[in-house]
């Protein structure tokens, strides 16, 4: 006969608390599960819509202490690769559950086989079959049903031209993988001016004075970093001209600067 555990009373963890990853926290505490989760570029929207019973774990290491199931949910990113491997398992309880619905990479096959072989990790759920997980006691794979309904295909598209025409029209930058999200609501009668850049110190103090250095004020200024990576959007009253885009361009550091 099967036997299972029940989630009630148990804690889950959460790994990226973004739109899916939001969706399971709140829906997991109605369910009776303690929620504890974590996510380094958590934006002010995602985290207004958490439920105030989700707990905020500080590190990742917080939830590999506490959870009784960890469920994935962040993109497969230079940093994210083997995120669950033989140190990051070790942490965690024993008997641990693994959830993970977001990419295969992020988990380290054969540090994950041997943790189920010894019993450290009870079980593990992927939507990301590989011939590496295929017929392993404890594994259970599904077809990459995640994004595979007619619904999620259609609103995938469509959140896709969305985030695309803002960032033509305004220069805000939405679920990007590898830049950071920054918004900045349009002000009428404003221009824009959009700076990707490197991550790297005195890159916006340069962008600024030289800004200023050209008679502009800047009224409005958003910015955001993500590992290597940074992006700045500037408001002003008058358009900030070629000769001031040139010099800002001129920096190492610069990627692109474009006047929205």
């Amino acid at each position: 006969a099967y036997g299972g555990r029940e989630i009630a009373g148990k804690t889950l963890g959460v790994i990226g608390l973004g739109a899916i990853g939001g969706l399971v926290a709140n829906a997991a505490t109605h369910l009776g599960m303690q929620v504890v989760g974590c996510d380094p570029y958590l934006t002010v929207n995602a985290a207004w819509s958490l439920s105030r019973s989700v707990v905020k774990a500080s590190s990742y290491d917080e939830i590999y202490e506490k959870a009784d199931y960890i469920t994935l949910h962040v993109p497969a990113t230079p940093t994210t690769k083997n995120m669950i491997n033989r140190d990051t398992i070790a942490k965690m309880r024993d008997g641990v559950r693994i959830i993970n619905l977001a990419r295969a990479d992020l988990v380290d096959a054969e540090a994950l086989k041997e943790a189920l072989a010894s019993g450290k990790v009870a079980a593990y759920v992927t939507d990301f079959p590989t011939e590496a997980t295929q017929g392993v006691k404890g594994i259970v794979s599904i077809p990459h049903l995640g994004a595979c309904t007619e619904e999620s295909e259609d609103n995938c598209a469509v959140m896709a031209a969305n985030e695309l025409d803002d960032f033509l029209r305004t220069g805000n930058i939405r679920n990007s993988v590898n830049y950071p999200n920054v918004q900045l609501p349009v002000t009428p009668g404003t221009y824009r001016l959009a700076v990707m850049h490197k991550n790297i110190p005195n890159t916006l103090s340069h962008i600024t004075s030289l800004v200023s250095a050209s008679g502009i004020n800047i009224e409005n200024m958003a910015n955001g970093s993500k590992g290597d990576y940074a992006y700045t959007i500037l408001e002003t009253k008058e358009r900030i001209g070629d000769a001031t885009v040139s010099e800002i361009e001129k920096n190492d550091g610069f990627i692109r600067v474009r006047n929205v």
